[in-house]
């Protein structure tokens, strides 16, 4: 996204209506914030050598890393635990563990539980072991889960590409935010006269991307 224009924005703002400037000031902080991950899955399946790989790729590949000043924050998420609390979810991607099952269609209840309030767009679901394709397809049928973005544990390669593919996501996601949040500011009308210019060249930058 175009960051300089919002930071100019951001900065005009300041001048001419000091709250609104701050609200936006706000909202950029929070777009340009580390991405979150979280590692999620019951105990026993091997979520910490999933957590493990995700760090990894996270920390070589650069096409997942594409500015080394925001990194990402990765953290593990044990789900079913007796006495636990439940978990919470929120992160800006969710790299979700489940075994093998004799029947890869039929979901675990606790783990069907736990996406239920997941964006699926947001999720990479994945399959203990070694397991195929068409197993991890069935397994993402079973949870409501993209079946795109479901993978074999022992295929670290896929658990990358597609954690990659959910970071983009979310940075798209982070963006469509920062418009919403920007267009509901409360300003005098100069501001809003900055902001509406702002959001005019952005959609066209966004436009012309996207042909």
């Amino acid at each position: 996204m175009t960051g300089d224009l919002w930071h100019r924005l951001a900065a005009e703002a300041e001048q001419l209506d000091a709250q609104a400037g701050r609200e936006l000031r706000r909202a950029l902080a929070r777009h340009a914030a580390p991405l979150r991950v979280q590692v999620a899955g019951r105990a026993g399946i091997g979520r910490e050598a999933v957590e493990d790989g995700v760090r990894r790729a996270l920390s070589r590949d650069k096409a997942l890393s594409p500015d080394d000043s925001a990194g990402h924050l990765v953290l593990g998420v044990p789900v079913d635990t007796p006495d636990g609390p439940e978990p919470v979810l929120d992160a800006d991607v969710v790299v979700y563990v489940v075994p093998r099952r004799l029947d890869p269609s039929v979901a675990h209840p606790a783990d069907r539980a736990v996406l239920t309030a997941v964006d699926r767009r947001r999720v990479v679901l994945v399959v203990a072991g070694e397991a195929d394709p068409a197993e991890c397809a069935a397994v993402a049928l079973g949870m409501g889960a993209a079946q795109e973005r479901a993978v074999a544990a022992g295929d670290e390669h896929a658990v990358a590409d597609a954690v990659a593919v959910c970071a983009a996501t979310a940075r798209e996601l982070r963006d469509e935010q920062l418009t919403r949040t920007a267009a509901g500011v409360a300003a005098v009308p100069r501001v809003r006269e900055l902001v509406e210019h702002v959001l005019d060249l952005v959609g066209s930058t966004d436009a012309a991307g996207a042909r």
